[in-house]
């Protein structure tokens, strides 16, 4: 399905970082803070674990299937009907996260910069170059990752590095003041993006050294959540319970800056780094989209179902939700059980069952 192509275990830690990091940065913030107030910070500690859960798991069916992606799998392990059922919802279940991230991006330029653009404008920007890409290679993907990986966190450190003289950490203050709770519901908000490591489902075996898949997925959660634990406080430091009313709280700190009278209003460079990274993002959920459908209908090529899915995006995402606020809704309320479920519930089911078989096949 790659052309016999192999993707460097080096490049993993960016794809996982960059799978989850683009949407998150914008967003969480502010629906952590609704939550967990200033022990935001504490709530991406906690939903940390749920990805390093994730990985564990998906890397073990990885393990126990060498060279075979979930749509593949799933079939061995329930059967050709069942295991077509599941991968039919892991199907859907790519598509419409990558028509949720598309609408994020349109809603991010229409918003603060272009608002009398339509939003399809924005989406068929995005998928045209993603197109491109998926028929060039996932790999050629993987490899223009390299370059936008480290410039994108470069660049976040830098932003946050630079507002340091506008942070009162006293706002931080008292800790856990209402107790766990908050920290807990502010975590379970999160859920939808640390599920995100889920794509390893379909990489796995497209990785050139398998075995190290897991390590190196691990270490990208941890510093995916080191860059949200240190984005939140630099956040709540900077704005206190303004953080609740902001849109896109990032945005705002990078407008924020002013570094003597030469380095001011950042917010153009963020949007830039944040484009090149948001592409990377939606061709990830494209591929495995695009492949997932390919595995599902025995197709000889990944790339047949390119055109047909990325029509469906567009359409998808400027007519499936009338605001950016009804997309904030869903995410932060309706979309976290079903996402869940797939990302984190299916796995644990095909593990479990393929445990079973294989401890009774074992014992025969």
């Amino acid at each position: 399905m790659l052309e016999n192509a192999k993707i460097s275990y080096r490049y993993l830690i960016g794809i996982i970082a960059m799978t989850i990091s683009p949407t998150a940065i914008l967003y969480l913030p502010t629906l952590n803070y609704k939550e967990a107030k200033h022990d935001s910070w504490m709530s991406v500690i906690v939903v940390m674990v749920f990805g390093l859960l994730v990985v564990v798991l998906v890397t073990a069916l990885g393990k126990m299937y060498p060279g075979k992606t979930i749509m593949q799998y799933s079939t061995d392990i329930l059967g050709k009907v069942l295991g077509k059922i599941i991968g039919l919802v892991i199907c859907l279940y790519f598509i419409y996260i990558n028509a949720t991230i598309l609408r994020e991006f349109a809603e991010m330029l229409a918003g603060p910069f272009m608002q009398n653009t339509n939003i399809m404008v924005f989406t068929i920007g995005i998928i045209l170059p993603s197109i491109y890409a998926l028929y060039k290679g996932f790999e050629v993907v993987a490899r223009v990752n390299v370059i936008i990986f480290p410039i994108f966190m470069l660049s976040i450190f830098l932003i946050m590095l630079l507002g340091l003289e506008n942070m009162d950490f006293t706002r931080l203050t008292p800790i856990l003041e209402k107790g766990i709770e908050p920290v807990l519901k502010g975590a379970y908000r999160q859920l939808i993006w640390f599920g995100e490591t889920f794509v390893l489902t379909m990489l796995i075996p497209y990785i050139d050294m398998p075995g190290k898949v897991r390590k190196i997925s691990l270490i990208a959660v941890a510093l995916v959540a080191l860059l949200g634990v240190t984005i939140n406080i630099d956040i709540v430091t900077t704005f206190g319970d303004r953080t609740e009313t902001l849109t896109y709280p990032f945005l705002s700190l990078a407008r924020y800056i002013q570094f003597g009278k030469f380095l001011e209003r950042m917010d153009s460079l963020l949007m830039i780094i944040w484009i090149a990274g948001v592409f990377i993002k939606i061709t990830i959920f494209y591929y495995c989209s695009v492949l997932g459908i390919a595995q599902l209908l025995n197709l000889k090529h990944y790339a047949t179902p390119t055109i047909p899915v990325g029509i469906c995006l567009v359409l998808l995402s400027s007519y499936l939700w009338p605001s950016l606020s009804a997309v904030k809704y869903e995410l932060a309320y309706i979309a976290i059980l079903p996402y869940t479920l797939v990302q984190f519930c299916i796995p644990l089911l095909l593990w479990t069952i393929a445990s079973i078989k294989r401890r009774f096949s074992h014992e025969n």
